[in-house]
């Protein structure tokens, strides 16, 4: 008699309920970061277009191309924007918690900082 060789039924199940766990996480947190890294290219961006411009002007800006990336997580109050001479610093630190299964959440803490010259601004 030979022995069985592979995964039980109950394995199977088993091992289904981790890999869909896995893929609902996987889903819920992909928009996180890609909402993160569209942030981070508009905050650089702006920071580069704007250097040596008035904060004003520049939470204007931000607004405006976030409004056109469907950028939610952060407005333009949220920025931290500080000129020592030439060069303008743009910060953002935002936390962003995805809901996974009833009482159970993820919680992300970003944090963008970039900085830019009126000389390199062009």
């Amino acid at each position: 008699m030979k022995k069985q060789r592979g995964i039980s039924f109950f394995g199977f199940i088993i091992l289904a309920v981790f890999v869909a766990a896995a893929a609902v996480t996987f889903f819920k947190v992909i928009p996180t970061y890609t909402q993160y890294f569209s942030i981070k290219s508009t905050v650089a961006r702006v920071a580069k277009e704007n250097a040596g411009m008035p904060p004003a002007s520049i939470r204007e800006s931000f607004s405006k191309s976030a409004e056109i990336g469907y950028i939610t997580d952060v407005s333009d109050k949220d920025l931290k924007i500080t000129q020592i001479g030439d060069v303008t610093h743009i910060a953002v630190d935002y936390e962003k918690v995805v809901p996974l299964v009833a009482n159970v959440s993820l919680l992300f803490d970003f944090s963008i900082d970039e900085s830019a010259s009126k000389s390199a601004g062009g």
